[in-house]
């Protein structure tokens, strides 16, 4: 079968890799459905910009839906025809054939774990990338842009922690697939103004579809001086985020969700009253899972628009290279 191997730092390449075999006791095999590209962490574990050893060949991806076609004796939570997130070939932190994980999920074949059953039988050593192996409706089967699900749930979950966005003042700072849902989540959640920021206005236009009331270049950040009761980072500007410090009011908020690839914040003349806010999403929380599958199904958000194109799978290296080039915002790759 076919794998998205990073071969070397700046290369990847689909490759023959060796078939997975049966399941483990408490393991599914899944047929991989669909993959979606992340520019900021795929290009970063592209390019070797992580703040850990990365080591190669090593498969890529960690957005993925496939369906599952074979259950392991021991499995009692998930059944052969469930529609699941985040199977892998290879999970993180482990080797396979030769393999290491760059988180490991783009592959034609993967596996997931039934973490419950697993625990409800005393069993340890589950690896800590299983609680993201979910199930979504077997609806959702046919349907590309369901796996889009996940950069949904990561974004949401981060935006709950902010309290009500009632009447706030709110900018979003990018404007690929994260920042779009951001606006998006805030025109739900009632703030009054949204304002995209970027550097060059490529993505204004999709930006006031999502929900944002207006663009600004960072060059042109004067106009928002003290305007933004909730500013978030959604690009990863965050050794850099001095110009943008001064656009949040007194007692407004601060949140970084991208980091950069040193994994570092830089802060200068902060000021005072501002609070800073570091998040970590909450998507495999039951109740993150089970209200953004009903925000899907009642159509209150439609995942189709969060992506730029479809590709088939065998494209992929050119799928990142067209995101590098900035031609594509988000990629998703169908099997």
């Amino acid at each position: 079968m076919k794998a998205a191997i990073i071969k070397e730092p700046g290369k990847v390449v689909l490759e023959n890799v060796p078939d997975l075999g049966r399941p483990g006791e408490y393991q599914c095999l899944c047929r991989n459905l669909f993959f979606a590209s992340c520019t900021g962490t795929d290009l970063k574990l592209i390019h070797n910009k992580t703040p850990w050893e990365n080591s190669y060949p090593s498969v890529l991806g960690h957005e993925s839906i496939g369906e599952i076609i074979e259950v392991g004796k021991k499995v009692r939570n998930f059944a052969k025809g469930d529609i699941v997130l985040r199977p892998v070939y290879v999970y993180a932190g482990e080797t396979l054939n030769g393999y290491s994980a760059s988180f490991g999920g783009f592959s034609e074949h993967g596996l997931i774990i039934d973490k419950q059953a697993m625990a409800e039988d005393g069993v340890e050593g589950c690896n800590p990338y299983a609680q993201y192996q979910l199930t979504v409706p077997r609806a959702w089967r046919d349907q590309p842009w369901a796996v889009l699900f996940i950069t949904f749930k990561e974004t949401f979950s981060f935006l709950q922690k902010m309290g009500s966005l009632y009447g706030k003042s709110v900018g979003v700072i990018g404007t690929g697939a994260v920042g779009l849902f951001f606006i998006r989540l805030a025109r739900l959640m009632l703030a009054q103004n949204i304002t995209a920021i970027n550097r060059s206005g490529e993505g204004f236009d999709r930006a006031r579809d999502f929900g944002a009331d207006e663009g600004v270049k960072v060059s042109d950040l004067a106009s928002c001086q003290g305007k933004f009761d909730i500013l978030i980072d959604a690009a990863g500007v965050s050794t850099n985020l001095k110009p943008f410090t001064s656009c949040v009011k007194s007692g407004g908020t601060l949140a970084v969700y991208g980091l950069d690839h040193s994994f570092k914040m830089e802060i200068e003349g902060f000021g005072s009253g501002i609070i800073f806010s570091f998040h970590s999403p909450a998507e495999a929380d039951p109740i993150v899972h089970e209200t953004c599958v009903k925000l899907v199904e009642k159509g209150i958000i439609d995942l189709a628009p969060f992506h730029s194109s479809v590709m088939p799978f065998d494209r992929v290296a050119e799928g990142f290279k067209l995101l590098e080039a900035r031609k594509e915002f988000k990629v998703v790759f169908a099997v």
